[in-house]
């Protein structure tokens, strides 16, 4: 599970889905935002804007006009996920954007050991500083409304890069603070428990990682 056959995309190895009940995304949806061979970058270019169907949405859960200027997610009506929006460098809140974590889970008998790296990030609170308690922590906030929040899978972390733009790759109109830097998705590799999938938000290229090195984390919910 996790790469469907002939994918576009530079993902071999399988891994883990997430358990958040999140459906993996059809190999269509992750096809139309990477660079085809042959296609120019105005090509490229037209193709995100077509597909490319977002929303804001305010801290109570309701969309808003995109002039707005506080919104706390995105809703991609395309894919009917919705995202965590990031909160400014300093400001104090508990989803600020320049905080990292590490990768963890600690229900898992898969892992046998692996992928346990717990409260490793950097963060406000080093109690809370790890993948798994940061998604407790935003559940608990109803951010948005919502306490269904969860890690997304990297198909689903795949589908909001611009492969037309770079450092950002990613609309920066409807995600500020985004950092060029790699964003953990829920995946772990299979062939090395140590390591999960991540997404680099720089040029939007994929890799594995050391769960012990805090990354970013961008949460997703199902709305469909």
């Amino acid at each position: 599970m996790g790469c469907p056959n002939g994918s576009d995309s530079n993902i071999e190895r399988s891994s883990y889905p997430d358990s958040g009940n999140g459906p993996l995304l059809p190999d269509y949806v992750i096809r139309i935002h990477l660079n085809p061979a042959g296609l120019s970058l105005d090509e490229n270019q037209m193709r995100q804007e077509t597909y490319l169907d977002l929303s804001k949405v305010d801290q109570e859960g309701v969309i808003v006009e995109d002039d707005v200027l506080e919104w706390s997610c995105i809703m991609d009506n395309k894919t009917t996920l919705m995202w965590e929006v990031k909160s400014a460098v300093g400001g104090g809140n508990i989803n600020d954007a320049s905080y990292v974590y590490s990768w963890f889970k600690s229900n898992s008998a898969d892992f046998n050991g692996h992928g346990v790296t717990e409260n490793g990030g950097i963060c406000a609170d080093s109690r809370n500083c790890d993948t798994e308690k940061f998604v407790e922590v935003m559940n608990q906030r109803g951010w948005c409304g919502y306490s269904d929040w969860r890690m997304p899978t990297r198909l689903e972390l795949q589908s909001i890069v611009n492969y037309s733009q770079e450092i950002p790759a990613v609309e920066i109109q409807f995600f500020p603070y985004a950092q060029n830097s790699y964003y953990w998705t829920a995946d772990i590799d299979i062939d090395d428990l140590d390591y999960a999938w991540m997404i680099n938000f720089v040029y939007g290229n994929i890799q594995g990682n050391l769960t012990s090195i805090p990354r970013v984390v961008r949460l997703v919910r199902s709305s469909g």
